[in-house]
């Protein structure tokens, strides 16, 4: 009798211990779907101070396979003293901090776009998912990848950088055989090359497929860039 009310009580206090756990809020996305069919689900994740619409001209090609679903979540935190524009977590003063530390944010941003991703799976079972993103985007696509275990058909990074060396690059094995499409502009004045460049190398020695373009531009997306996204795409959702 004792042993089953010890028994009880362990299950009561891991009842209220689930139902006291804080609940995750969810994102608030654009989506659009191009053409019908049963296409890949592509999420984008825009950067520091932008929004959804930003990705818009995407959903508008012609270049992709039918019934390609696009879900472009807006970034949960506004931007002190900015009227426009959200951000996934905070950007340190110094750009260049963010590889050698976890700045506050990251983890919670991570969360976010985690549950995002397992709303979509089952809305739409069966169907291959690609993440990636552009700046900040591109920072909190490639966090959820390597802590992330599901098996994601395809990761566009376009124009972001390393976060957090010490945890990311422990975690990098978890890319081997990944598809990725890099994009960086050699002029880019916010996100410098250089430190996309160490990444892409990196994470090509631990066994990820990068595709890495470079263009002579800034800190943007390019028209040949979204062309070549859209070949990425196609490539990732008939792929095995």
């Amino acid at each position: 009798m004792a042993d089953a009310r010890r028994l009880i009580a362990g299950l009561a206090l891991a009842f209220t211990a689930c139902t006291n756990a804080p609940s995750v809020v969810a994102l608030a996305t654009l989506e659009r779907t191009v053409g019908v069919g049963e296409g890949p689900v592509v999420v984008m994740l825009h950067g520091y101070g932008s929004a959804p619409e930003h990705f818009l001209g995407l959903a508008n090609r012609t270049d992709l396979p039918a019934g390609t679903h696009f879900v472009f979540p807006r970034a949960p935190l506004a931007i002190p003293d900015v009227d426009h524009g959200t951000m996934w977590w905070p950007l340190p003063t110094d750009l260049e901090e963010i590889p050698r530390r976890r700045e506050p944010g990251m983890d919670e941003a991570r969360v976010r776009v985690s549950a995002l991703l397992d709303r979509l799976a089952e809305a739409y079972p069966h169907r291959p998912m690609l993440l990636g993103g552009f700046s900040q985007g591109a920072m909190v696509s490639l966090d959820v990848a390597l802590h992330d275990p599901r098996p994601l058909a395809g990761i566009a990074l376009l124009s972001g950088t390393m976060i957090d060396e010490a945890d990311t690059v422990p975690r990098l094995e978890r890319l081997r055989g990944r598809r990725m499409y890099v994009s960086h502009g050699t002029h880019d004045q916010v996100l410098r090359y250089e430190g996309d460049a160490h990444l892409v190398e990196l994470m090509r020695e631990h066994g990820a497929d990068v595709h890495f373009t470079t263009f002579t531009g800034a800190h943007v997306v390019t028209d040949d860039v979204s062309t070549e996204l859209a070949a990425f795409i196609t490539r990732c959702a008939s792929a095995p």
